[in-house]
């Protein structure tokens, strides 16, 4: 009787150890809307210098997000404003896009879509 049950739990204890082998996640590919590569440092941060923190207003000592060229990346990220799975739900693109508050503030009439590009190509800091 013993050994059905040392059995027994044997059994179960190898089935749960292969189901949780099993299990995994595959995160989406990101798409990409042309085969333009954005670059942070070069496209999305001239964005921020000319309108954003330009002015003043989203600068070290101001308002957050601090998009100045040495904060903005990782205060985007701290902030929660980048969403690499739903792109247009990404609060950044929200804002800066034709029916945002920010959209006023942007110097380009693409600048809107250069930063949604950007998250759709995964948002790297490069």
């Amino acid at each position: 009787m013993k050994r059905r049950n040392i059995t027994k739990y044997i059994f179960v204890i190898a089935i749960q150890m292969f189901i949780i082998v099993s299990c995994e996640y595959d995160h989406p590919e990101p798409i990409f809307s042309d085969g333009t590569p954005v670059s942070f440092s070069n496209d999305i941060q001239a964005i921020f210098d000319a309108g954003c923190n330009g002015l003043g207003c989203h600068s070290a000592a101001s308002i957050p997000p601090d998009l100045t060229a040495a904060n903005a990346y990782n205060s985007l990220f701290e902030n929660d404003l980048i969403d690499t799975i739903n792109y247009e739900d990404s609060e950044l693109y929200q804002q800066v896009n034709n029916s945002g508050s920010m959209n006023v503030y942007l110097t380009n009439a693409n600048d809107a879509s250069q930063i949604l590009n950007w998250i759709k190509q995964g948002a790297k800091n490069n």
